[in-house]
């Protein structure tokens, strides 16, 4: 009940193989202002199509999100033939000694390619060097005929810690 005008078609296979992965950073956060933390996003092998995945960063990790990097998220477009890509996290700087900290880029929703390391963590090393030196006073207090009378003693930082300080 028809007539057949095309009677082909062209298929046109898309390279899914590629795999999508992203770098561990680890380097000095600095005293103040921003240090980009730069993330490598490569692809593997190169595909003859575009390639496009999404980049967040959660509160996730040692790190606090405001305080010691900058929530970012984004998209990167590898061009056909492309292999890498830099994705750049703003850590902010400061003067407090603390301990190393970390924090997450995860990567999601690809198109193209398949992901294999959807996780890249960022540690931020600490290199700040006043380590906070801590002191107690001597008191004196005479002993008085009865009773009992408590010695007050105060123990003190140099400057003040990012993290708890204790001691026996």
């Amino acid at each position: 009940g028809a007539t057949v005008v095309d009677s082909q078609a062209m298929v046109t296979i898309l390279d899914n193989d590629s795999n999508i992965t992203i770098n561990d950073v680890s380097q000095n956060e600095g005293n103040s202002g921003t240090t980009n933390f730069n993330f490598t996003v490569s692809l593997s092998p190169a595909c003859s199509v575009p390639v496009s995945v999404t980049y967040f960063t959660p509160s996730e990790g040692t790190a606090t999100q405001g305080v010691d990097y900058t929530y970012t998220p984004g998209t990167i477009e590898f061009a056909a033939g492309q292999t890498s890509k830099t994705i750049s996290i703003p850590v902010i700087g400061d003067t407090d000694f603390e301990p190393n900290e970390t924090f997450v880029v995860y990567l999601s929703g690809a198109t193209n390619a398949r992901i294999s390391d959807d996780r890249g963590t960022g540690t931020i090393l600490n290199d700040d060097v006043q380590i906070p030196k801590m002191s107690i006073n001597d008191v004196s207090l005479a002993e008085g005929n009865s009773g009992t009378s408590n010695m007050v003693f105060t123990v003190t930082l140099d400057v003040a810690s990012a993290s708890a300080v204790t001691v026996n």
